[in-house]
């Protein structure tokens, strides 16, 4: 049996628990966790015995023990302790959203190809069980090409705080567009590659929290397939209680798939005259979330798998996020390069 890798986590906030929690069944060995906070600290070390557990990043970085570095840090200190993770020879693990810039997206690309080192963006979402569930039914063309999507990500009261830096934009990169849209948008460029986006129309509202970055959102991208996706996110927003949650809904040439339903991700075929169709539950993997991720990162260090979603995927979808911001500035559509 193959060694375990043995993993670093900087940053033991919800996510890099929940990355730590599964280092063993997603095939590493959980090695050192960093964080600023000593009670948050000791609270991963203690129960997953971690060898090495530091309030200094640097140290993990600079670790030879290490040989691939998460990063679940606030957004804009992804790229720095990714860079000299790289440089350092780590292969590394970075959470959505990737930086705050496409700038900064395209110079870690250029960083993990010159270290000849995997980069994954942690797109938990494409490794989800009724994610990956829907993925199958639409590589079996149970769904058929599809043209059309609805997603929605609407909290009532929903605004995070963490340390702050969520509210402002300089660090986080924006509001509950680059939060709640951004992992949205990217499951979906995954379900339906290779189409790719051209043109965003956004509108962004800022009528309930004082903050200075945008609490909810309306979206619409067309894409090169002329497909289309109309996407709205709010952190804060006046609603009907049952209109709050997650819905992401495609449809298809041959039928819809709806991902999150209270039976889990549902198939409709067979519509009729009246638009009724066949409804089917889609069975789920056993293997999912963290866990499963973290076996896809894996593969990628052994060269079984190119990581996704990986460099380029982060570059586009940085890229598509500025596009949304520059539309809700000058109230245009902007097209997508």
């Amino acid at each position: 049996m193959a060694q375990p890798i043995r993993l670093g986590v900087v940053g033991v906030g919800a996510t890099g628990r929940a990355l730590a929690a599964a280092a063993q069944a997603g095939g590493f060995r959980l090695t050192g966790v960093a964080d600023l906070i000593p009670d948050r600290l000791a609270a991963v070390a203690g129960p997953l015995k971690v060898p090495l557990a530091v309030d200094d990043a640097q140290k993990l970085v600079a670790d030879p023990s290490i040989d691939a570095l998460a990063v679940c840090l606030p957004t804009h200190l992804h790229a720095p302790i990714a860079a000299a993770a790289l440089k350092a020879g780590k292969h590394v693990l970075i959470e959505l959203p990737p930086t705050p810039t496409s700038k900064d997206a395209k110079a870690l690309a250029k960083a993990a190809e010159k270290a000849g080192r995997v980069l994954l963006y942690a797109g938990v979402r494409r490794f989800g069980a009724a994610e990956q569930s829907a993925r199958q039914a639409i590589e079996k063309g149970h769904v058929g090409p599809v043209y059309h999507a609805r997603l929605t990500a609407l909290r009532t009261r929903g605004v995070p705080q963490g340390t702050g830096w969520y509210h402002e934009r300089d660090k986080s990169g924006g509001g509950a567009v680059i939060d709640l849209a951004l992992p949205l948008i990217d499951l979906l460029m995954y379900l339906i590659a290779p189409a790719k986006p051209v043109s965003v129309y956004a509108l962004a509202h800022y009528k309930l929290t004082g903050l200075a970055v945008e609490e909810s959102a309306s979206i619409l991208i067309k894409f090169d397939s002329r497909a289309s996706a109309e996407i709205s996110v709010a952190w804060a927003l006046n609603q009907p209680p049952a209109q709050a949650g997650t819905v992401f809904r495609l449809a298809g040439e041959n039928g819809a798939v709806d991902v999150y339903t209270p039976q889990g991700p549902v198939v409709y075929r067979a519509f009729d005259a009246k638009g009724q169709a066949k409804a089917t539950p889609l069975k789920q993997p056993k293997v999912f979330g963290q866990a499963a991720m973290l076996r896809h990162f894996r593969s990628a260090i052994a060269g079984e798998a190119a990581a996704s979603p990986g460099p380029a995927d982060g570059v586009a979808l940085m890229t598509l996020v500025e596009a949304i911001y520059k539309s809700i500035e000058n109230g245009r559509a902007v097209e997508i390069s």
